[in-house]
């Protein structure tokens, strides 16, 4: 893999290494131990992407502020007991004054909504909140589908546009004859048509992978197959290793399970094994997740060499390898993907994932779930319990549009090499101070911004129209601060647009080191 600069990268999240490292060095986890990892979520970061939007409508800045916090405990995203952020942290983080985060708490605890305790802080109270409840999630998928404050540009998005192929393809099944045997039918098929089951056994097959249909289960894209197969294998308490960064939807599904999420490093060959190694030894993790090929968000494909030597590290282990294959098929220096990781470990050890929604079109909402039948079995009718199977309709779409995986495949390496290449342009340009390593598969670039407090900006940037992934939602303890995801999938001229106003509003942004504690002109502190 090349280098867009003179020197090399540092890992993707130094701020990882120390808390793997520190784990590492440990022996098995301690009671204290246990709460300082559990803790290590940054509960600013988690209530400010609750707060996505708190910022639109009318009124004070203090008062929308109050009702946004509000509106969060009566949805139960904020319960009894739940620490709030200090006053300080929350207005850095939210770009907007101290006084203005004192006065909306102010507001807060005359509602009863939060109570402060001297030398401890601030807290959702049981009169305000609603309590109790199971774990929940990050809110690290907030930035989909909800956009209150009018957009300029989105660079928040990884998931590349549907290709022209699956027009092509919705038309040809609309005209077939199938379709209208199954219409004829009941359509509940919880674990998936069979012809999209033989089509995805194939698609393993072909990269070395033999597979029946019995072992694949299609369901509502990949997401929900992450979140079953983490409501199916994890329990509160569970340790769960995530690379770091790693994709935000998995952080969000495990956390929603009450894992104890760990994580290890990962660069641009792939997790760093030697950390691996003793956190699989001494923690006894339950699963380990991860993305080696075209990895969500670095673009790193894994080496063979790390990759065989994840393999020998597991199976030595109980800890199942949970492989999320959803952006392999974007190779930017490969015609296809290698082989999966997994397929070198015992069948009980290896649970697979993957989508069609990077490759052919989210909008399909088709994923799927490679396991031993076994396995499979109790998901099935947690399936037939959660929605009673897939579309048909969009089932029969993937199956078709599978039939040209690599035509497929041809035309997302062309579509990506041109944005890559537009948008490496305009960075070593107009913004030579990121850095970033050209990557070997994915639609997006994870670039480095030295000095950067990554949510801070992304907060700035929201509030002038562009939408951008900072690097603390792809890290299971808020690492990545310096971090931005560039997504380069996008037509160059949209673009070259979205990103020299980037560049531009973080080159204002430089110039105004007081910008983290006050509004900002567009929303001043009353």
């Amino acid at each position: 893999m090349s280098s867009c600069r003179r020197r090399d990268l540092p890992a993707p999240c130094p701020s990882t290494n120390t808390v793997a490292q520190e784990l590492a060095r440990q022996g098995p986890m301690r009671p204290a131990m246990v709460q300082r990892w559990r803790c290590a979520t940054n509960t600013t970061g988690r209530i400010t992407r609750l707060l996505a939007g708190w910022e639109s409508g009318s009124g004070p800045l203090a008062q929308r502020l109050a009702a946004a916090v509000t509106d969060l405990v009566d949805q139960g995203d904020l319960r009894d007991g739940d620490t709030m952020p200090s006053e300080r942290s929350l207005g850095a983080a939210l770009m907007i004054s101290r006084g203005t985060v004192t006065e909306a708490y102010n507001l807060l605890r005359d509602a009863q909504v939060v109570e402060s305790r001297v030398g401890s802080g601030t807290f959702v109270t049981s009169v305000g909140g609603r309590g109790g409840g199971g774990p929940r999630g990050d809110a690290r998928l907030t930035s989909f589908g909800s956009h209150p404050v009018p957009r300029r540009h989105d660079l928040s998005s990884g998931a590349p546009g549907g290709l022209d192929l699956v027009v092509e393809h919705s038309d040809r099944v609309l005209r077939q004859a199938r379709l209208a045997d199954l219409v004829a039918d009941d359509g509940y098929e919880p674990a998936g048509l069979l012809e999209l089951r033989e089509a995805l056994a194939g698609y393993y097959a072909d990269l070395g992978v033999a597979t029946s249909a019995e072992e694949v289960l299609v369901t509502s894209g990949s997401q929900q197959g992450l979140a079953m197969v983490a409501a199916a294998l994890v329990r509160p308490g569970d340790v769960v290793l995530v690379e770091d960064p790693s994709y935000r939807g998995a952080l969000d599904a495990f956390r929603a399970q009450g894992a104890r999420l760990v994580p290890v490093p990962v660069d641009h060959s792939g997790p760093d094994l030697e950390v691996l190694e003793r956190l699989v030894r001494q923690l006894k993790p339950r699963l380990f997740y991860s993305l080696p090929i075209a990895h969500n968000p670095t673009g790193s494909v894994i080496t063979p060499a790390r990759a065989a030597g994840l393999t020998q590290i597991l199976s030595g282990s109980r800890t199942i390898l949970l492989e999320d294959g959803s952006p392999a098929d974007l190779m930017l220096d490969a015609d296809r993907p290698p082989t999966p990781v997994g397929h070198g470990l015992p069948p009980e050890q290896w649970v697979a994932l993957g989508s069609v929604s990077k490759l052919f079109w989210g909008g399909l909402r088709i994923g799927w779930i490679r396991a031993r039948s076994s396995f499979l079995d109790p998901l099935v009718r947690a399936k037939a319990v959660a929605d009673l199977g897939s579309s048909p309709l969009t089932q029969l779409v993937a199956a078709s549009c599978l039939s040209v995986v690599d035509e497929a495949r041809a035309a997302r390496r062309r579509q990506l090499e041109t944005g890559y290449a537009a948008a490496a342009a305009i960075l070593n340009a107009d913004a030579p101070e990121w850095s970033f390593t050209r990557p070997g598969g994915g639609s997006g670039l994870w670039v480095r911004v030295p000095g950067l407090d990554a949510s801070a900006f992304g907060q700035h940037a929201r509030r002038h129209g562009i939408l951008v992934s900072p690097g603390p939602v792809f890290s299971a303890v808020e690492g990545c601060r310096e971090y931005l995801r560039i997504p380069f999938w996008r037509e160059p001229d949209a673009l070259g647009d979205g990103l020299t106003d980037l560049i531009a509003l973080w080159r204002d942004h430089q110039r105004a080191p007081t910008l983290g504690t006050t509004a900002g002109p567009r929303h001043p502190s009353p």
